[in-house]
């Protein structure tokens, strides 16, 4: 158990120098030993990933071409989740995002069938002859937009986020939700599509 623990932590400090050039993240938070950062095609000296301080910091974080960001805010919990970039996710300050979520700021594949009849004999040339399958890939029909996660907000476990969302202040998103479309500050939103199905603002009736 102890050479195993050993090597976890030689590997995780072997990704943190290799991922260094196109990261910026902050020597106080915590990078557990599920945090991987996977750059398709890099691009020299862009950031890529910035993170705050005290975090706690699980997640995958997936940018498929040289585009893409992801901000991370300050008092950020990231379980075991992927974050997968090509346009632009913000995470405010004080967010929490259970394990098993998926952030997805792009539809990966053109919706028309003949936009997108060539993607996989493409991904499947790529990778037998350069171990990449989106070198060549065409994203001009992919449609992609910004997610934002305001302040406070608390994304329940097995949850889907999808391009160009924004989670309001505050917000509570069910588990197992797949949002779809804006969720406003303090509500509470659940199921597929994700509808509001209550508020979290503090009831000024009850006392703790």
């Amino acid at each position: 158990m102890k050479l195993l623990t050993w090597y976890r932590e030689r590997r995780r400090k072997k990704h943190l120098r290799q991922i260094a050039p196109f990261v910026s993240l902050a020597p106080d938070s915590y990078y557990g030993p599920g945090f991987h950062v996977d750059l398709r095609a890099p691009t020299a000296g862009k950031t890529y990933l910035t993170v705050g301080s005290h975090g706690m910091i699980e997640g995958t974080f997936v940018f498929e071409t040289e585009g893409g960001s992801i901000t991370v805010g300050d008092r950020v919990h990231i379980g075991p989740s992927t974050l997968i970039s090509i346009s632009g996710i913000v995470i405010e300050d004080d967010v929490t995002i259970a394990w098993d979520c998926l952030f997805y700021d792009h539809n990966s594949h053109p919706v028309r069938w003949e936009d997108r009849k060539n993607d996989t004999l493409r991904e499947y040339e790529d990778m037998t002859a350069t171990g990449n399958p989106l070198l060549h890939k065409d994203w001009s029909h992919v449609r992609s937009a910004p997610i934002h996660i305001c302040s406070k907000a608390w994304i329940g476990v097995g949850c889907k986020i999808l391009k160009g969302v924004t989670i309001g202040e505050g917000a509570v998103v069910g588990a197992g939700s797949v949002v779809t479309k804006d969720v406003p500050p303090f509500a509470i939103v659940g199921g597929n599509p994700a509808k509001v199905i209550g508020s979290s603002r503090p009831d000024p009736d009850k006392t703790t």
